[in-house]
């Protein structure tokens, strides 16, 4: 009766999380996505990440690109740029290879700058989840 897509979204496919919604935990999302809501937990993105000047976000951030219009109290990592709008105001470390901050722009935290020679940041592969168990598990054997 009803037929259910199987294929899998393109990656130009964007996720919108609008100014009336709130999110607690963590976000995952493949692909692009714009927030002018409210997240408070952990956001990893795939792709780019625009933040809107409505949006606050209580989160540990992963991307390939962030665009901060809006308020960001938590670290950020990116694996290109991170770009802080003339309304954008962000509490938190920050890890980079570029930095772009436009006048107005409010940052209070420390920031690295990659250069071209690092790795680049994996944002949320599967095998992070096995290393940090070992890492955790070796910790709790050295207390």
């Amino acid at each position: 009766m009803f037929k259910k897509s199987t294929s899998p979204k393109s990656s130009g496919d964007t996720t919108f999380i609008s100014a009336e919604c709130q999110i607690t935990g963590t976000i995952i999302i493949n692909g692009n996505a714009r927030v002018d809501g409210k997240i408070e937990g952990t956001v990893h993105v795939s792709g780019d990440l625009i933040i809107g000047a409505s949006a606050f976000l209580q989160a540990d951030i992963e991307a390939n690109t962030v665009s901060i219009a809006g308020e960001v109290r938590g670290n950020i990592k990116t694996s290109d740029l991170l770009e802080l709008n003339a309304t954008a105001r962000l509490f938190g470390d920050i890890c980079t290879r570029q930095f772009k901050v436009e006048q107005g722009a409010q940052f209070t935290g420390t920031s690295q700058i990659l250069d071209e020679t690092t790795p680049l940041l994996t944002v949320h592969e599967k095998s992070k989840e096995p290393r940090s168990v070992k890492e955790t598990k070796r910790a709790a054997s050295h207390s």
